[in-house]
């Protein structure tokens, strides 16, 4: 499946609950890492790699996904929608890696 249809499918899954917190379902759970795998070896993914890090130092998952949501709804051109998830969604499944490894 295709980087495009995998979010897409992200997308639908019922992860922003309604009081706007961020749970996501096993298949999201699934999905992000899964995408994330897929989008590790796109070249400017790599090449920005440590300053997608620093961005997301002290924040959750969770809200590196609410902001993704955001920039992908505010992105001026389709490129940057989806070069947002592409470069967004690597960083959340290392933070859910992280929380996965403290929980254990």
């Amino acid at each position: 499946m295709k980087i495009d249809d995998l979010i897409c499918d992200l997308l639908d899954e019922p992860s922003v609950q309604d009081d706007d917190s961020v749970v996501f379902t096993d298949r999201a759970l699934e999905l992000i890492h899964e995408i994330a795998e897929k989008c590790k070896d796109i070249p400017i993914v790599k090449e920005n790699q440590k300053q997608m890090e620093e961005y997301a130092a002290g924040l959750s998952a969770e809200e590196i996904y609410v902001d993704m949501l955001i920039k992908i709804a505010a992105a001026p051109t389709a490129i940057h929608m989806r070069m947002s998830a592409r470069m967004l969604i690597p960083i959340i499944s290392a933070k859910l890696k992280t929380q996965e490894r403290k929980g254990e």
